[in-house]
């Protein structure tokens, strides 16, 4: 695993970058929430849900059940199912599948399938310790923010695009990566459908329904494409 780490390092600085960016300003928020400065690493290590754990601060202080935040939380990041049988293959035999399962964001997924692991480096052990630096990185600087947030107040207005530049930055670099941009018009496509049938409070699970579905009938045709 030490070569692992040591080789995605490089590959996840630019998502280094954006989490320090955005988990310090979910710190400070955290502390100017009033909240013990700890819980902001607890929530990220446990939620782990990038801006789930936004919606999440004014959650916790509201009459909102347990069962309504669970319920909501799983309704914003369903995603991540699909994102884990696409990678079912590489981690089926894995011992280290749940630590994977954990450890699983939108960039460590962009990541994975945008980049070709080293070939002196298991592909399962690559996409791992892609997650595993990500994660941590995420949780400690939430953990800085917090402890910042106690002694220093700004405007944190804005701070939060961060996440929405990253997201453009890796989309760029995916589209760079592969000459098969089919799937990519197809997610582009469904989901502006999407958008305008159900609204963009409703539109995410419409939306990745119709991209699955959208992939599997035209399996042949982008499997062929990308060949």
């Amino acid at each position: 695993m030490k070569n692992a780490f040591k080789k995605a390092f490089p590959y996840t600085i630019p998502v280094i970058v954006g989490y320090v960016l955005l988990g310090v300003t979910f710190g400070i928020l955290v502390s100017q929430e009033g909240y013990n400065p700890i819980l902001a690493p607890i929530i990220s290590l446990t939620v782990y849900a990038g801006s789930m754990q936004f919606v999440l601060l004014p959650l916790l202080k509201s009459d909102i059940t347990i069962l309504a935040i669970i319920i909501l939380t799983l309704s914003v990041n369903i995603r991540m199912m699909f994102y884990g049988l696409s990678l079912l293959k590489e981690f089926k035999h894995s011992r280290s599948k749940l630590l994977f399962i954990l450890t699983l964001s939108d960039e460590t997924f962009a990541l994975d399938t945008s980049i070709k692991p080293p070939k002196d480096v298991k592909t399962s052990d690559f996409y791992l310790a892609i997650g595993i630096i990500n994660y941590f990185v995420w949780a400690a600087a939430s953990y800085v923010g917090a402890l910042l947030g106690g002694l220093i107040t700004f405007n944190t207005l804005g701070m939060d695009f961060v996440l929405t530049a990253l997201f453009l930055v890796l989309l760029v670099e995916q589209y760079k990566a592969t000459r098969n941009h089919r799937p990519m018009a197809i997610g582009f496509v469904a989901s502006i459908i999407s958008l305008v049938f159900f609204g963009r409070d409703k539109f995410m699970i419409p939306a990745l329904v119709l991209i699955v579905a959208s992939l599997v009938g035209l399996r042949g045709k982008v499997e062929d494409y990308n060949e």
